[in-house]
């Protein structure tokens, strides 16, 4: 899988500099994939570096999106056919070269791209991006990759695009078998899934789309989903379907005072805020509480912004019900988001763990008596769902219970419940329409009277 590059030192000169705009047609595209690559292993996010991309049309930035994500999505698999092909990677200054012989592999053997086709656009590229002396090299590996790469593919399998300490932690706890089915899954782009804040029905009629558990929108994403109708006039927003479930479960909570932590971009918010809740939206982050503003203004609804560490936090009175969405993983995501192994370790849930339990007490010490809270992540690590709440609820000071969830209430998602009725929500269980992000849900309420 591929990893974050250590940061260059002075020894190892400054790699090539690449002009974004080459002249040659079809080849800006491709620079502009490359350059995002570059970007996600230096560490910036997928969507960030899609927004560096350049200048581009629609229609040659949803390419540039298709290639990257190709990439992400196989990497695995393409770096054990490179190995193969390979004796040895680029280095030193021609380090970044890899991710042109990626881009190539990803067109010849996902994407369908002819054999001349791929060969010449690698070798080009490896020119524009100023790896001349690559060239060669670039040629004979597309060339053998053209006659062999299909057979070594053929031994390799979408589980191989797993970093080997998720791989581990998902086999051992849902299984062999629903880790290959999650990660088949993973490897086709998803489907776009809507909320909408009126009627579902007419909604999914309006957009074309199937209405997949009586609540959200699933239709084939196709482009810009601010495009379609009813984007512009606040009518719907974009939601998986696992994500849109956390906010129903607290049932009618018109009117009463509910707090969402870690809020940001702002889809569950803006549920609370449909359903008649007056809420405070909490996140710690300037950038994601204006991207959260920006939406709730869209939507024509408002609640209470806060920027502060939700450890923190401290109403001026007790409130109703507190939805944590906690900061995770994201491993259950990786249909959306291909880019999150690139950006986590086990080191890093161990560290998330934490913060995720401290969420937790602090939140409790808020409600009201009897008041709800609803614990969720998407993440299909077990210590991030599961492991959270057993610890939480062994804790001498807890003075919280499960409350759990109904068939009726889970609904689509009623497969998922499990035996205390908190919901483990994978997505190789949903592959009839397409799968849902992973989650992690639980319901709990306070037993102060």
């Amino acid at each position: 899988m591929r990893k974050n590059k250590p940061s260059r030192t002075a020894a190892t000169s400054s790699p090539p500099q690449v002009s974004r705009q080459p002249a040659k047609s079809g080849l800006a595209s491709r620079l502009a994939a490359f350059n995002a690559l570059k970007d996600i292993s230096g560490g910036k996010h997928l969507d960030d570096a899609m927004r560096h991309a350049g200048d581009l049309s629609q229609r040659d930035r949803a390419f540039v999106r298709l290639l990257v994500t190709t990439v992400l999505r196989r990497s695995g698999q393409i770096d054990k056919v490179l190995g193969e092909i390979m004796t040895k990677r680029p280095a030193g200054r021609t380090r970044d070269a890899i991710e042109i012989m990626r881009l190539g592999a990803a067109q010849l053997l996902f994407l369908g791209t002819g054999a001349h086709a791929a060969v010449d656009s690698t070798v080009d590229l490896m020119r524009a991006a100023g790896f001349v002396s690559m060239t060669g090299l670039a040629n004979a590996v597309m060339r053998r990759l053209s006659r062999d790469g299909a057979d070594i593919l053929a031994t390799t399998g979408p589980e191989d695009n797993l970093p080997e300490w998720i791989r581990q932690s998902w086999t051992r706890h849902w299984g062999l078998e629903r880790t290959r089915q999650t990660m088949e899954l993973a490897m086709m782009p998803p489907s776009l899934d809507i909320t909408p804040a009126g009627d579902p029905a007419e909604w999914a009629a309006r957009l074309g789309g199937v209405l997949v558990d009586g609540h959200t929108i699933r239709r084939e994403f196709d482009g810009d989903p601010t495009q379609l109708a009813g984007f512009e006039d606040g009518s719907w927003w974009v939601q998986d379907a696992a994500a849109a479930l956390p906010a129903r479960l607290f049932g009618d909570i018109a009117g009463c005072r509910v707090v969402d932590l870690c809020a940001a971009p702002g889809g569950k918010t803006a549920q609370l805020v449909a359903a008649g809740a007056k809420v405070t939206a909490i996140d710690t982050s300037d950038r994601r509480l204006r991207i959260l503003r920006r939406n709730l203004q869209r939507l024509g609804m408002s609640a209470e912004l806060v920027k502060i560490d939700g450890r923190r936090y401290r109403p001026e009175d007790r409130v109703d019900a507190v939805l944590i969405d906690a900061p995770c993983s994201a491993t259950g995501t990786l249909r959306r988001r291909p880019d999150v192994p690139c950006h986590r370790t086990s080191a890093d849930v161990y560290n998330m763990v934490k913060t995720q339990g401290e969420l937790l007490a602090a939140a409790t010490e808020w409600l009201a008596p009897g008041g709800c809270l609803i614990y969720a992540t998407c993440s299909l690590q077990h210590d991030e769902g599961e492991a959270i709440i057993d610890a939480f609820l062994r804790r001498p000071d807890n003075h919280m219970i499960i409350d759990p969830v109904s068939p009726d209430e889970a609904g689509w998602f009623s497969p998922a419940l499990t035996d205390i009725g908190t919901l483990r929500i994978i997505p190789a269980d949903f592959a009839s329409l397409g799968g849902v992000d992973g989650f992690f849900i639980a319901r709990l309420k306070s037993s102060l009277v």
